[in-house]
């Protein structure tokens, strides 16, 4: 305990007993080896299998248990145990590839005016997306800005490895979002000068999991609208800034009624559906909503057959 390692690599855990293994066995195989562990166990319904699970790791983790605070509170925990200049996020369902410290240490090492960088990811697990990336679906575009975060031109993927000082100096995670508060904390960043940096080389695998809270499309709008929202009500931002929220905050409204209407059309609730699609398109313009907006019009019943046998679940149409 008297060296201080290079990375702190922060691990929540909260109901991952069957995955948090090969998520530990992945630092077993890091070729860059000055690391330490933080485990945070935050509040997890099954504490003795997870405990049972940590058992031969206890040796190579710092263990944390506490109540359950929802990922920032746990993220929160360990970054304020780290005792390393820099933290890795590492979810506690995911794995990295056995060269991510190596990577992003040097990556900081060679750009010390950068605070974040983050690393393509690998969808594993139950996905609609088999050997896609993050990158596949989520291209960036030029430099990483609050304008270009609230407008999707740039994503910054969870995984990332960060300067500690910077997280604290924008004020860690904020524990009252249950969802999205990654989204925050890179958004607080940015409007406060912290400079990010991304690459395209996959070092995560990212676990896809269809009862994950995260693969819930209105879920998630639902919370990015909560993260946009209070910002906005935050944050002292200039014109241009405002206007690029204000700007999101219609998308994301009108995104989230779009998938409310695509569930209310797979449920059978072709009034709604129509009316949130309708509301949706007013500001999404999109030719396959106006399709289908005729299709509800003409032949309700027919489209919602159509959907069910095209897609034998919910999951699937959502996605």
């Amino acid at each position: 305990m008297d060296h201080s390692p290079a990375v702190s690599v922060i691990v929540p855990a909260y109901k991952v007993t069957d995955f948090i293994a090969e998520t530990l066995d992945s630092l077993r195989t890091q070729t860059f080896r000055d690391f330490e562990t933080i485990v945070v166990n935050d509040g997890c319904p099954d504490s003795e299998n997870l405990e049972r699970v940590l058992e031969p790791y206890r040796g190579e983790i710092v263990y944390i248990r506490q109540e359950n605070q929802g990922l920032a509170g746990a993220r929160n925990t360990a970054i304020r145990a780290a005792r390393a200049p820099l933290v890795a996020l590492l979810d506690s369902d995911d794995a990295w590839e056995p060269n991510y410290l190596e990577v992003q240490t040097r990556f900081l090492a060679e750009h010390p005016k950068t605070d974040v960088v983050s690393p393509n990811a690998w969808f594993v697990g139950e996905t609609l997306f088999p050997g896609k990336t993050m990158t596949d679906l989520f291209p960036a575009h030029g430099e990483v800005s609050f304008r270009s975060l609230v407008s999707r031109e740039n994503h910054i993927f969870v995984g990332v490895t960060a300067r500690r000082e910077a997280i604290l100096k924008a004020g860690l995670f904020d524990p009252a979002l249950r969802s999205a508060e990654d989204l925050d904390l890179w958004l607080r960043m940015a409007h406060g000068g912290a400079r990010f940096a991304y690459h395209d080389q996959p070092l995560v695998r990212y676990r896809a999991r269809p009862e994950s809270l995260s693969n819930d499309p209105i879920w998630i709008r639902t919370h990015v609208l909560q993260v946009y929202r209070k910002l906005s009500g935050t944050l002292d931002l200039n014109a241009e800034d405002r206007a690029s929220l204000d700007a999101a905050i219609g998308h994301e409204e009108a995104t989230r009624e779009f998938y409310l209407g695509k569930k209310a059309l797979y449920a059978g609730r072709t009034q709604e559906a129509r009316e949130r699609l309708v509301q949706a398109n007013r500001v999404l313009g999109r030719r396959k909503v106006s399709v289908a907006l005729l299709a509800l019009r003409i032949a309700p019943g027919l489209l919602h057959k159509l959907v069910r046998w095209r897609n034998p679940t919910e999951y699937q149409f959502l996605h």
